[in-house]
């Protein structure tokens, strides 16, 4: 049993634990991050992967969530270039003036508001893009524009009743997992610098031991604590496990997180990559709820889904009728090319851990993120409510504010103007592998696979390759050699059963 210095236990090595250890370090202020998974492993991993500011919140009335979101969207694709990249996107439109009662509705806060059948209109979209640009503010990204079908350069949408394509610019993150870990690898460097303690510790978990801490590998049976330490604070940054982490302590808490889950699916029909060009397309499901259609690598990404989630969000799987309804969604656009279930090469679901309401729509739930301070807590402690792969940095930097003065600390630095690289990548699969056990925390084939190499988007993915990874971890000493057969079968029935993902 260890003792480490006194620092700041974050629990949940997702987006929002990863950039707020990187701002606490930043301001020479030690962190342990725990989780009782991988780096990345929840709701971080199964988001639509775009950096968006929000057009949508446009909506609710909620201007200054957009006007951050933008900010913070902008700055991303300055400073994490190899992460972010500019995507423009295409709102199909069917008639001139349909969905204003609704907007109305929606912005005004009145209950009952309910999509209208024919859509958004023309001049609904328009006026709603041109506040987008008003927000976005600069000249980084081109502006709002207007297209028909069959117009060079924009997706080949052939719904006989689409007049218009209404283009507008984001941004879109494709490996968010990867982005996880550099961040966490950058905190590591700072702290290096700094010279103040930093230490990750995946499948893990933390447990009260009296006035202490203790933590202890979830691989192991026993109480054979890796470390024990009293934190100057405690973060519950555990997404939608926010709630059963209190439990777990012994925290006191009404309910925080309600949260949804979203499905997505992944295709690599040619036809419909060739048809999107490279471009996405922003629509809407028959009843209202906005669905993406995207390109992702050599595929197109198809999300997302917004339903009421109760259990453990580990468990959360897309379902045959949400498959269906995004699939409904697609060919409407595109009927010709009749997208069916067996052209769905994987699918995925997360649990969005947005605040808990007593009612109401899940698509109506605010976005912005939140703290809750835990006073019955000896020692300090907040969770984390809510919070988007977008706003992550806006998110710790603000955390940082609120935390640090109660622990007798000043705020010294941020994290606005740093940049954040990705460390270049061998074309070598092996090498590859072996750079993220030695310096992304990867212990496991499933972290290798779905959260650094991110081979289960790939096409050709097969059992040679996840039995190749398997040997590299053999030889990194992270399995052993007899487990290598258990291992690959383990990760096959995870993707099938997980994922829908057939291998071999």
């Amino acid at each position: 049993m260890a003792a480490i210095e006194p620092s700041i236990l974050i629990l949940g090595a997702g987006i929002n634990g990863a950039a707020l250890a990187r701002e606490l370090v930043l301001n020479r202020v030690g962190v342990t991050i725990v989780d009782k998974a991988d780096i990345a492993s929840g709701t971080s991993a199964y988001s639509s992967r775009l950096i968006h500011g929000g057009l949508r919140y446009l909506e609710y009335g909620e201007f200054d969530l957009v006007r951050e979101s933008l900010e913070e969207r902008n700055r991303l694709l300055r400073l994490a270039a190899d992460f972010v990249y500019p995507l423009r996107l295409f709102i199909p439109v069917k008639n001139r003036s349909g969905g204003w009662a609704t907007q109305a509705a929606r912005f005004l806060g009145l209950p009952g508001a309910r999509a209208s059948s024919h859509g958004r209109g023309l001049y609904v979209v328009r006026a709603g893009l041109w506040m987008y640009d008003q927000f976005a503010q600069g000249k980084l990204l081109p502006r709002q524009s207007l297209h028909v079908p069959g117009e060079a350069g924009v997706p080949n949408v052939s719904a006989p009743d689409i007049r218009w394509l209404c283009a507008y610019s984001d941004a879109q993150i494709p490996h968010a997992e990867r982005f996880v870990a550099a961040l966490l690898a950058d905190a590591a460097q700072i702290a290096r610098e700094q010279g103040v303690p930093f230490q990750v510790l995946t499948y893990h978990e933390a447990v009260r031991r009296g006035e202490m801490v203790g933590v202890r590998s979830l691989d192991t049976t026993g109480n054979d604590f890796a470390v024990t330490f009293s934190p100057a604070a405690i973060v519950n940054a555990t997404g939608a496990w926010v709630d059963e982490t209190l439990q777990r302590l012994q925290v006191p808490s009404a309910p925080l997180i309600g949260g949804t889950k979203g499905s997505h699916f992944v295709t690599f029909h040619s036809r419909l990559r060739t048809a999107l060009r490279s471009g996405g397309i922003y629509t809407e499901a028959a009843d209202g709820r906005p669905i993406f259609v995207l390109p992702l690598g050599q595929g197109v990404l198809v999300g997302t889904t917004d339903l009421p989630f109760s259990g453990d969000p580990a468990t959360a799987i897309a379902t045959e009728e949400e498959l269906a309804y995004l699939l409904a969604a697609v060919n409407r656009l595109f009927p010709e090319i009749g997208l069916t279930r067996d052209d769905i090469a994987l699918h995925y679901a997360g649990v969005r851990p947005l605040p808990h309401v007593a009612a109401g729509a899940p698509g109506g739930i605010t976005r912005r993120h939140l703290w809750h301070w835990h006073p019955a807590s000896k020692v300090p402690m907040l969770s984390l409510i809510g919070g988007k792969l977008t706003t992550c940095r806006a998110f710790a930097e603000q955390t940082v504010r609120e935390l640090l003065p109660k622990l007798g600390r000043t705020v010294d630095a941020t994290s606005r103007e740093r940049p954040l690289r990705q460390a270049s990548r061998s074309a070598d699969l092996v090498e590859s592998a072996r750079h993220a056990i030695r310096h992304q925390w990867a212990t496991k084939l499933s972290d290798l696979v779905e959260r650094r190499l991110m081979l289960h988007f790939e096409r050709d993915l097969s059992l040679a390759t996840l039995r190749q990874l398997a040997e590299v971890l053999v030889a990194e000493q992270q399995l052993a050699a007899s487990a290598v057969d258990a291992e690959v079968a383990r990760i096959r029935n995870r993707l099938l059963h997980h994922f829908g993902r057939q291998i071999g």
